[in-house]
């Protein structure tokens, strides 16, 4: 059994406010789109090759019944010479129907901003981050302070050597975290594993080959690295659509420290 339903969030807003917040104060800056790290730092920015990469992504989850639920997705990642980043994320139907949507999302260095539309829309938000020391606010959360969680153990570490993957060497390493019986309601240990996949190349920029993530609550989720082009992408990969309102939006602020 599949299911049709587009269950995947996009995490713009959380990218955009860290980035901000650190790009400001002069550090590197660490976010996850779609499931892939991006990073940069101000004043200074590792030197990466340009390249196009596409992958596909499968959540199978086991119901109680036996019965499976399998959810596909595929992503598109763009970096260009000038440091420029495009990740797109288009959920597939099992049943072949057309009405999926596609999430964009650029982040552009030089210039400061990061811009985000989708397929369904024809506006395209621009979110431009604050120069170098100009004073940032941060919004109180309202949100009540979760109650402390019984400490766990440290995660596991395995080293899974090197492999192949699309004609890209990468190194693998497993985590392996047990949750105690009773920490989340669970009668018993709850085990997960998060197995990640990088290049080796450091020009590669920490470039994602491989991620298995099992978790008994929320099913297997495999990525997989599926086409690898090196070279400048489509500059066109950077930009909105002809025809799309952009609209400059607050940028959004940074969630207080708490005391």
């Amino acid at each position: 059994m599949r299911s049709t339903l587009p269950a995947l969030t996009f995490p713009i807003l959380i990218l955009i406010a860290a980035a901000s917040a650190t790009l400001c104060a002069g550090q590197t800056a660490y976010g996850q789109v779609g499931g892939q790290v991006v990073s940069t730092t101000h004043g200074s920015r590792v030197p990466s090759s340009p390249y196009t990469a596409e992958y596909t992504v499968t959540t199978v989850r086991t119901l109680a019944n036996g019965v499976t639920i399998t959810q596909e997705s595929t992503e598109k990642k763009a970096v260009d010479s000038q440091g420029r980043q495009m990740n797109a994320t288009t959920m597939s139907h099992a049943s072949g129907e057309q009405n999926f949507v596609t999430f964009f999302h650029v982040f552009d260095p030089v210039s400061r901003t990061n811009i985000n539309w989708t397929s369904r829309g024809k506006q395209a938000n621009v979110f431009v981050m604050p120069e170098p020391g100009e004073r940032q606010t941060c919004a109180i959360s309202r949100e009540p302070t979760p109650p402390r969680r019984e400490t766990r153990e440290k995660p596991v570490v395995e080293q899974l050597g090197t492999a192949t993957i699309q004609g890209i060497e990468a190194k693998g390493t497993r985590y392996t975290d047990t949750i105690p019986a009773g920490a989340e309601g669970n009668d018993a240990p709850l085990v997960t594993t998060n197995e990640h996949w990088f290049a080796t190349a450091p020009n590669l920029r920490r470039l994602v080959v491989r991620e298995i993530m099992d978790d008994p609550r929320s099913g297997k989720t495999t990525r997989e690295l599926t086409s690898f082009v090196q070279g400048d992408p489509d500059p066109s990969l950077f930009e909105p659509p002809q025809g799309y309102e952009v609209v400059k939006q607050e940028q959004p602020k940074a969630v207080c420290a708490s005391e």
